[in-house]
Order: structure tokens, then C-alpha cells, then sequence
């Protein structure tokens, strides 16, 4: 789940239920692709262990093959390590011949037929990189995902961006979709093989799909983040790996390092976060949180911040800025809450190079999780080299710090002081390094827990987050599938003690019971209760049955000098459940104000005319328009400009939602200055 170059350190977390958490029957490791053939990942290992005192067996699948490649005994004294062929194996990771086409003889499966649970985690290195991938198990499985990572920067043979996918049933088909227009993915030996602005496969049970945006030695600011935020949707359940092998932290430099993940699907995330610390530089390039919104208007909170530190819609990403950090010291905390449901993933590093940060998909944080986590295998291994070993520890604040118990190979080890979380009394924290074997935590309370470790240049961490034990409470809409008569509730009919109904992240009064007949367009979700702990359903999204287009512009430019420019920001979103077409925004200004420029998110524009074109339900589209503010009367110190939009298209705006179309502008006029010269006088006039 993490990799690092040159010493990494990551955070952990662990979450659960009724059992422990990232434990499943049946895992998934679909295939990805590297740059450079052993310039990411070389020697390849999987680890696998269970909490289970009694030894059962796991079988290992490859691909579509029935038969079981290779079978392990494994128990809690008695973990187990499959080593892989090195490098690209075109089983775990493919060549050049296998990216971009399906694959029938790619992946892995693990399965105890019995139905224990146990974890699985892929550890990879090279001579001077490392990764560290841990499977979610059945939680992996979902419709409804975001291609995840951080920007790549500079260049360098080896650098590259991949996304690996897993059917599990025939005849699945899957679109990948909403990434930058300018990106190319790779099909065999060109790296440009898919230049599509979508792109969509149909799988059997077990087949796979590499995707890569190869950078190399030829970077574009496409390939760099692009991809981030690209939504994988399917018909049926899919397994998805993602990240870069490699990718660098700095513009124009050669430096590089492994870091892959395995993300949940969009119905498994939450809205609270802890991170901790790695030990990266000062500068905040390998020390950062990255947010994937999954909604629109998805603010950002830092810290316990009453003002949002950025707010993101569908598909976009913000990087908290380190600075953010409790501190520049390894095992520092950021607290961080959103609006709704986001990916979230950090960059971390295991030194002050720069050349040393990993990646990591971070889980939220709960009041349902385990108190155990039991345990961690060999973790000064990593495919066969001995690295340096460590814990973090996330805990409730209700729990005695002489409750955590933590043991290695050489018995209980002492816990140092505990760090608070700015932001929550909920939550601290702990960063336990040196740690030998088998690592086991154990609480009277709820915990978290990460494993972190390096070798000169290469390091990984593990990352055993427990999505598998959230309750169910997936919401569904029953009734019309639009509004009027739209009723929301959980899907699975799981009940709870206690019901709070949310609208736009604002709690609705009243809404306290299992379902919510909604009456108006906008993104919901559930906060339910158990016993002493809460937690918070899926957001769903509400559309009005006739068409609906939402106008809002807007500028900062509210005052400005005659000659200055004006910037206007425009939103325009689709809240009609079907499409709606041609659709033509027109900003004609008025008399005081030159048409500049204008950028647009889709379509095209020739002034003073936005062709837009299809819109689907839930999206959101923005231009930024620039103008040059003109006195049209010089007698006057000011005059007000009102510039308004207006939309058409193919369908009749119901208008059911207020729009914004308008914003006034001040335009004050500078009085001429005057200058002698020479006996002459020369009268300047400050106007464009």
C-alpha cells in the first residue's frame, strides 16, 4: 500500500465492527505495470496472516485458472510468505505486450476455502525502491471507484502512472471515464495506443485490465495528475490497484520512487481522517494529504477549522498543504473532516530526501474500531531484505495509555507519550519505531494501527484498514427515482438506534426516522447510531425530474479602476435527472466592459457564446471570463455595470432551483494628473 525509496515511513489504519479489520475469505491483487522493467519493483512477495489460533488453508488462484497454483497452511504463530518471479512477471506486474489489452493469465485470487479470515499483503523492491499493497478483501469489490495517486513530476524512463482491474463476473462491463483529455494510455509498445476521452472494456470472472500513462522521459502536465480523480464505473462488482511505478516529487528532476495502493469503492469511504507524519523534508513535497472529491461542493476542514481550507467537486483533488502538520517531526498529526464522502491518500517519506516519499490510502476514522490487531508478519522483511521496523497507533482518547499493550519478537514494548489531535478529543496518537517479528496491538478501546519500515533507499508500510467491518448502510432510492416522490433509505433495511437525515451537510430538522421523502435536488446522507458510536451512510445524489440548469457567476472583482481587468467565474449544473442537450451559455457584456479571454472546462467558446453541448445529471462545468473594465462617461467618478448569463438548449428549463446570472461591477474613474514641462503643460489621462 505504501512505497518508499529511501527510508519511508507510513501511517496505518485499521478499522472494525463485528470482526477485525481488512480480514476476508477472498482477496484480490489485480496486475499494474511499471515503467521500467525492475526499475520500481524487482524481488515480489506476498505475506499472509490471521488472528485464528487454528490453522487453516489458503489457496492461491492465477488468473482464470480453476486450479489452484499453490496452497498455504497458515495460523497466527504460523504466517506464511509466497514469493513471486521478479520483476514483470505478468502475473502481478506486466510488460509492455500486456498493458492495455485483456488478460486471461494475470492477478492473483487468495481464497480459504474453509471461510477463515486472514490478510494479504503484496510487498515489492528494487535496489533502490520498495512498495507495500495490502488487500481489502470482499470491501475491495464495488461499481463505483476513483483512479488514485499524487502528481508525478519530473522525468525519467521509469515513471509512470497505472491502474489495474479485476472482474469478478463474466460478462462485466467497465468505463473508465473524466480524466484529463490530453492523457494517453498505453496498448503494447505504443504509449499511445488509447487516446479516447472515454474508454470502456467488458471482462469474464477473473480477467484483468492494465492501464498506464507512461511519462518517462517526456512529461506532460496530463500525464503528471491528469489521470487523478478518473472514475471507474461497471455493471458488476470490480476489484481495482492503483498509483504510480515510478513517480517523483519535483519538477525537472530525475528522482523517483514506488507507491501503490488498493482503494474501496466510493460506498466505503467517510468524512473524517487522521494522518501522522512521515519523516520527509521541511518543504512539504513528500509530506502531504491528497483529498478525491466524489460529490460536488465538497468542502475541506483542517484542524477543526471552522472555514473550509478548499472546497472540490466530483473527480477534482487538493493537496493540505503540509504545513498543516502538528509539527516538521516524524509522527505528527493533521485531523481533517469534509463534507462528504472523499478518497483520501498521503504522500509520506522516510527521510528528508526527496526522493524517499510512498503512498498511502488512508481509511477513516471511526468509533467502531477493533481494540486488536493481531498481527503484523515479519515486519523487518521486505521481499527478502531486512528493513528497520515501526508502529503507529491511533487511539481514543477514553482509552488509559496503559491499556495499549504493543509486542514484538522480543515481547511487550514500552509506549511512549501520547500525541494529541488539534480538532478532535476523539483521537491521539503514538509513533513506536524498532519493532522485530510479528507486531500485535491490543486495546480496551478502539485503535488504529500502521506498520512503517526502510533500508537505505528503499522502504514500504502497511496499511490494514478494516473497511470490512462498517455497518451496512448503503442508501437507495425507492418510490419515483426523481423528485417529486423520491424516498431514501438504507438498502440493506439494517437498523440502528437512532436516525439523523443530512442535506448538503446540513442536518435537517425533524429527519430522524429510517427513510426521507427529499424535496429538492442535492447530495444526502444518513448518520446513524449504535450504542455509543455513530456513523455515516453513503452521500446520494437527488435529481428533479424535468430538466433544471443551475446558473451562478461570480467575481472578487467588485471594484476596479478604469483599464483594470475583471475576472467572472461562472458554474453551470445539470440538477434534471436526464440529460439535457445543446446547451449554449451566452455572456453578451455590456457597454463598459472588453471581452479578454475566456478558459472553459467543456465545449468551446466564441464570444459571446459558451456551446457547452450535453449535460448529464449531477455535472458541473465552469468558465472563467476576463474583461476590461471602461469609464463610458468621464464626467462621472464611478459608474456600475451589470453583467448577466443566460443559457438555451434543446430541453425547457424548469427554473425550479434560483440561479445567480448577474453580478455588478464598480468601475471608478482616475482623474487626469498633471506634469510641467519646460513651461508646457502636459495633461495625462489615465484611461485605456
Amino acid at each position: 500500500m505504501m512505497a518508499l525509496r529511501r527510508g519511508f515511513f507510513l501511517v496505518f489504519l485499521f478499522t472494525a465492527f463485528l470482526s477485525y479489520g481488512q480480514l476476508s475469505d477472498l482477496h484480490y491483487l489485480p496486475p499494474l505495470k511499471q515503467g521500467q522493467n525492475n526499475a520500481a519493483i524487482q524481488q515480489q512477495a506476498v505475506y499472509l496472516s490471521t488472528p485464528e489460533t487454528t490453522s487453516f488453508t489458503v489457496n492461491v488462484y492465477q488468473g482464470t485458472n480453476a486450479t489452484p497454483i499453490t496452497s498455504f497452511t497458515i495460523s497466527n504463530t504460523s504466517p506464511a510468505i509466497y514469493n513471486l518471479a521478479n520483476g514483470d512477471n505478468n502475473v502481478t506486474l506486466v510488460n509492455n505486450a500486456n498493458t492495455g489489452i485483456v488478460l486471461t493469465n494475470s492477478g492473483l485470487r487468495f481464497e480459504a476455502p474453509g471461510g477463515n479470515d486472514f490478510y494479504v499483503n503484496y510487498r515489492g523492491r528494487s535496489g533502490s525502491q520498495a512498495a507495500s499493497l495490502t488487500s481489502k478483501g470482499r470491501v475491495a469489490m464495488g461499481t463505483n471507484f476513483k483512479w488514485g495517486g499524487v502528481p508525478n513530476l519530473g522525468s525519467h524512463p521509469s515513471k509512470s502512472n497505472t491502474l489495474g482491474i479485476m472482474a469478478t463476473e463474466d460478462n462485466t462491463t467497465i468505463d473508465l471515464f473524466g480524466y484529463d483529455p490530453d492523457c494517453e494510455f498505453r496498448v503494447g509498445s505504443d504509449r499511445a495506443g488509447i487516446t479516447a476521452d472515454t474508454y470502456q472494456i467488458v471482462l469474464d470472472a477473473n480477467e484483468s485490465f492494465v492501464f498506464e500513462t507512461y511519462i518517462g522521459n517526456s512529461p506532460t502536465a496530463a500525464h503528471e495528475d491528469g489521470w487523478i480523480g478518473a472514475t471507474i464505473e461497471s455493471d458488476k462488482d470490480i476489484v481495482i490497484s492503483n498509483g504510480s511505478l515510478n513517480y517523483g516529487r519535483q519538477a525537472g528532476a530525475s528522482n523517483r520512487d514506488a507507491g501503490i495502493d488498493q482503494p474501496v469503492p466510493e460506498n466505503r469511504l467517510g468524512k473524517e481522517y487522521v494522518f501522522i507524519r512521515g519523516n520527509g523534508n521541511t518543504n512539504g513535497s513528500t509530506e502531504f494529504p491528497l483529498i478525491i472529491g466524489t460529490q460536488n461542493n465538497t468542502e475541506i476542514y483542517v484542524n477543526g477549522s471552522a472555514t473550509p481550507i478548499a472546497t472540490i467537486n466530483d473527480g477534482d483533488f487538493f493537496e493540505i498543504p503540509s504545513g498543516n502538520y502538528s509539527s516538521n517531526s516524524v509522527g505528527a498529526n493533521m485531523y481533517v473532516q469534509t463534507s462528504k464522502d472523499v478518497y483520501a491518500y498521503q504522500c509520506m517519506a522516510g527521510s528528508s530526501q526527496v526522493y524517499t516519499q510512498g503512498l498511502n490510502f488512508v481509511a477513516p476514522v471511526n468509533c467502531l474500531l477493533p481494540s486488536l490487531m493481531d498481527n503484523i508478519p515479519s515486519i523487518t522483511d521486505a521481499a527478502g531484505i531486512t528493513i528497520s521496523g515501526g508502529v503507529t497507533i491511533i487511539a481514543s482518547t477514553v482509552t488509559p495509555d496503559a491499556n495499549i499493550i504493543v509486542t514484538d519478537s522480543g515481547g511487550a514494548v514500552t509506549l511512549p507519550a501520547a500525541s494529541t489531535v488539534a480538532g478532535s478529543t476523539d483521537w491521539k496518537t503514538f509513533y513506536i519505531p524498532n519493532l522485530n517479528g510479528n507486531v500485535s496491538v491490543q486495546s480496551s478501546g478502539p485503535i488504529a494501527v500502521g506498520f512503517f519500515g526502510f533500508n537505505g533507499a528503499r522502504g514500504l508500510a502497511g496499511y490494514y484498514s478494516g473497511f470490512d467491518t462498517l455497518p451496512n448502510i448503503d442508501l437507495q432510492i425507492s418510490g419515483s427515482s426523481c423528485l417529486p416522490g423520491a424516498t431514501l433509505q438504507i438498502a440493506s433495511g439494517e437498523s440502528f438506534d437512532a436516525y439523523q437525515w443530512y442535506g448538503d451537510g446540513v442536518l435537517i430538522p425533524g429527519a430522524t426516522s429510517p427513510t426521507f421523502s427529499a424535496s429538492m435536488a442535492g447530495d444526502y446522507f444518513l448518520r446513524v447510531t449504535r450504542g455509543p458510536c455513530s456513523y455515516d451512510s453513503n452521500n446520494i445524489e437527488v435529481y428533479y425530474c424535468n430538466p433544471d440548469i443551475v446558473l451562478d457567476k461570480s467575481t472578487t472583482d467588485l471594484v476596479v479602476n478604469d483599464g483594470d481587468t475583471v475576472s467572472f467565474d461562472i458554474t453551470v449544473e445539470s440538477l434534471g435527472n436526464d440529460p439535457v442537450t445543446n446547451l449554449q451559455v451566452t455572456d453578451l457584456l455590456p457597454n463598459g466592459l472588453d471581452f479578454v479571454s475566456a478558459t472553459v472546462s467543456k465545449g468551446s467558446f466564441s464570444y459571446p457564446n459558451w456551446s457547452v453541448g450535453t449535460m448529464t445529471r449531477g455535472e458541473l462545468v465552469t468558465m472563467t471570463l476576463v474583461a476590461r473594465a471602461k469609464m463610458t462617461n468621464i464626467y462621472l467618478t464611478s459608474m456600475t455595470y451589470t453583467n448577466t448569463i443566460t443559457n438555451s438548449q434543446d430541453q425547457t428549463d424548469n427554473n425550479i432551483t434560483t440561479d445567480n446570472p448577474s453580478v455588478d461591477v464598480q468601475v471608478n474613474f482616475i482623474p487626469p494628473t498633471t506634469v510641467i514641462t519646460n513651461r508646457r503643460i502636459t495633461i495625462r489621462v489615465n484611461k485605456s
